[in-house]
């Protein structure tokens, strides 16, 4: 791992350079304070100071709705392997880029999924610190830190990016316009020092995980679980703009004119009440606090058992967006009452 300095000025002319040698996504303003994901159409739609966006990055690997086969009459199977274009995320901050390792590993549990990993390997990263606001819960979660998939990440000083150049990948971009880097100076090592302990003191919400997995399992019975799924919606809203939920349905379609049928993967939420329910109509999870209870289980017990990592990144998208104004910080409150 080597560091360099990008002075920020020079920016455009980088992220130009690279859209024109990889399929560039970056961060742009959608809304007053909103932002979502979308593809390099010049430097002046790029947003370098944001908090998160609306839907995740999970959309580029495990799109919303996808083909994965089709049959036609003659019952020859096509397997949908639709070539895909190497692309670069840009501005994927530390919240986001655990989510994507979490995503890795739940892809490769009992064997690749072909259909993830064939969008995940022809994607590079270029991370992008940031600041937290009221929602951000990524230094409780130990997520405030970058995790190793990423090939570049731009930490924001006053005048330059102190660049952390991970791979081999980084290094080529990096390559592309080498007369941008330089190695950074004692100041400038020194300021970025100041700004890890400045935004170490700005997290104002602080979510107690320690023996967390115990006590949800010790409170399973507990009446919290009847009393946010009064107020909870079941909209899916929380599901659908986490990073690393990742439950999906498959159903075939067929068209009766081309005698074509299509298996589809689209995302699916645990909130939903007919998530659980199976052949013969038994539903394992139809009452309400049962849904609403299984989500945290599972976030904070169930994937932690395989692969030692809980589900919950701290990115804030869910407690954001809920109608309900139900908040992950208040439910462990009150768990732990």
């Amino acid at each position: 791992m080597i560091y360099r300095t990008l002075i920020k000025k020079t920016l455009p002319r980088f992220l130009d350079t690279v859209s024109k040698n990889y399929r560039l996504i970056v961060p742009e303003q959608k809304g007053r304070e909103t932002y979502t994901f979308r593809p390099y159409s010049g430097f002046s739609n790029v947003a370098t100071e944001f908090l998160r966006t609306v839907i995740p990055p999970k959309q580029f690997f495990l799109p919303p709705k996808e083909g994965l086969f089709h049959i036609s009459g003659t019952s020859d199977i096509e397997v949908g392997t639709e070539e895909e274009p190497f692309s670069i995320i840009f501005g994927l901050h530390s919240c986001d880029l655990h989510g994507i390792d979490i995503l890795d590993k739940a892809f490769s549990y009992g064997g690749r999924d072909s259909f993830y990993w064939r969008r995940r390997e022809k994607t590079g990263f270029i991370g992008l610190s940031c600041l937290p606001d009221k929602y951000c819960l990524c230094k409780s979660m130990h997520t405030d830190f970058i995790v190793d998939i990423y090939d570049l990440f731009l930490y924001t000083l006053d005048e330059v990016y102190l660049v952390s150049v991970r791979t081999a990948l980084g290094d080529d971009m990096l390559r592309l316009c080498p007369d941008l880097f330089r190695e950074p100076t004692e100041k400038e090592i020194a300021e970025y020092k100041d700004r890890i302990e400045e935004r170490e003191s700005m997290f104002t919400r602080i979510m107690d995980i320690t023996n967390l997995a115990d006590l949800l399992t010790l409170e399973y019975k507990s009446d919290v679980w009847e009393q946010y799924s009064h107020r909870c919606l079941f909209c899916g809203s929380c599901v659908m703009v986490c990073p690393t939920c990742q439950c999906f349905d498959i159903y075939d379609s067929t068209d009766l004119l081309t005698d074509i049928t299509v298996r589809w993967r689209r995302w699916d939420a645990c909130m939903r009440k007919d998530y659980a329910l199976v052949t013969g109509g038994h539903n394992f999870r139809g009452a309400r606090p049962e849904r609403f209870r299984f989500r945290y289980l599972h976030k904070e017990i169930g994937f932690a058992e395989m692969h030692g990592k809980a589900t919950c990144t701290g990115c804030g998208r869910c407690s954001e967006t809920c109608p309900a104004g139900i908040d992950m910080v208040e439910v462990v409150r009150s768990i732990r009452e």
